[in-house]
């Protein structure tokens, strides 16, 4: 692995060098995280294109179970014809030869999916990708497994993207208004020079969200503790008690903000 580079990747050779690299090169299985459009699938082929240790073989959970299935059986030169998912499933798991896999978009990975994945994950190795998700059934699979949070590009490489985004694209738009429209985002970058419409709401997934439960309870006991303070007060302590009361939703308001971030 030592003639391993981390190049063509705008933006990403720190992230490359320190942290991708040295995994690929010791055989341990990461999982990249981050943003809807942050460029994990691109890091994630990356490194498949880079890794030279065993066969593999790149996947992504948008497939089926059977479509995956019936993948890694021809990789390993199984016959596929024929034969049923779950017969083919089991085949291939006896059959104990070496394949690493490279799997991409783990946000939308189903149950059998799941399970198949972490069997398989018992003596090969799994590299993942996918927005952060807390699905119960994927938690398996991702043991042992280092998670490496892919963050937005530096505002130089963002000028560097926005060039490139231009030229590729053969667009009108200055590569500076991409590159500051993008907020070191590559997927956005292409979708502004695209001339798409980019979504500044929070994107979030199934199995993504955030639990508010606990700060909802104790919204619903704080204002029955008022309700029952309020009986013995005044109109002007009612006022007060008012004002403390718009400070704290505020308040309140600005947490859940940063814990859903």
């Amino acid at each position: 692995m030592e003639e391993i580079k981390a190049r063509e990747m705008i933006g990403r050779d720190s992230l490359i060098k320190k942290q991708i690299i040295p995994r690929l090169s010791n055989d341990k299985p990461f999982i990249l995280i981050g943003q809807k459009g942050i460029g994990k699938t691109e890091l994630l082929k990356w490194s498949y294109a880079h890794y030279q240790k065993n066969d593999k073989l790149y996947i992504t959970c948008d497939e089926s179970r059977g479509e995956i299935i019936k993948k890694i059986a021809r990789k390993l030169g199984i016959d596929t014809k024929k034969k049923k998912v779950g017969e083919l499933e089991k085949e291939v798991l006896q059959s104990h030869q070496k394949l690493t896999l490279f799997v991409d978009e783990i946000e939308k990975i189903k149950p059998k999916q799941s399970s198949f994945l972490t069997a398989w994950g018992n003596w090969n190795k799994v590299f993942l990708s996918g927005v952060n998700t807390r699905k119960e059934h994927a938690k398996r699979l991702f043991w042992g497994k280092q998670k490496i949070r892919v963050k937005g590009i530096n505002y130089k490489a963002r000028l560097e993207l926005g060039r490139h985004v231009a030229k590729k694209l053969g667009c009108l738009i200055d590569p500076e208004t991409i590159a500051h429209q993008s907020k070191g985002v590559p997927g956005r970058a292409w979708a502004i020079g695209k001339g798409e419409v980019v979504r500044d709401a929070d994107e979030r997934v199934e199995g993504e969200e955030i639990n508010i439960a606990p700060v909802l309870l104790v919204l619903v006991v704080g204002i029955m503790i008022t309700r029952y303070v309020a009986m013995g007060l005044g109109e002007r302590d009612l006022y007060v008690l008012a004002g403390i009361g718009m400070a704290c939703s505020y308040l309140l308001r600005y947490v859940i903000r940063v814990i859903s971030k």
